[in-house]
């Protein structure tokens, strides 16, 4: 199935429709937590092809057939190590392009911090998904799986 690409005309003609970029991460980041869960290390380059861009939302049943397709490009212990392999550069033959990682961020705290006390950190994947038309991050805790944080990039 070829794909249907991404283009400025077809997030302004849905602008309620989260961005595709948006809609692609959490695709992404969905289908990554029923694989691999958070066992990767590094930073791991993906290619997304878009095959059906109204399949993306959770919400719609789409029969079986799949809404994107992704392919794993290249991977690195960081993400400089990563954008650096050879293999890189073929991320700008697909629709989006995607870096997932997995970080230790820090979690909201009851108040404010005590006195020689360090924020709370935990591990989280990081899926930055990136289009022409913008991009977006999703973030999944390892500690409390059910919580996805998204949030749209310019």
């Amino acid at each position: 199935m070829p794909s249907t690409g991404v283009n400025d005309r077809a997030e302004a003609a849905h602008p309620s429709r989260p961005s595709i970029a948006l809609a692609l991460a959490h695709w992404l980041e969905q289908r990554l937590h029923e694989s691999v869960g958070f066992c990767h290390r590094g930073c791991r380059l993906y290619g997304l092809e878009v095959l059906d861009a109204e399949g993306l939302s959770d919400d719609r049943d789409t029969g079986g057939a799949p809404a994107a397709r992704m392919v794993f490009v290249a991977e690195g212990a960081d993400v400089a190590d990563a954008l650096d392999h050879p293999d890189a550069k073929r991320l700008l033959d697909f629709d989006a392009a995607a870096m997932v990682t997995l970080e230790w961020r820090m979690v909201g705290a009851a108040g404010p911090p005590r006195p020689r006390t360090f924020p709370v950190r935990r591990r989280a994947r990081v899926v930055e998904v990136r289009t022409p038309a913008g991009g977006a991050t999703v973030l999944r805790f390892e500690h409390e799986p059910e919580l996805v944080v998204m949030g749209i990039a310019s």
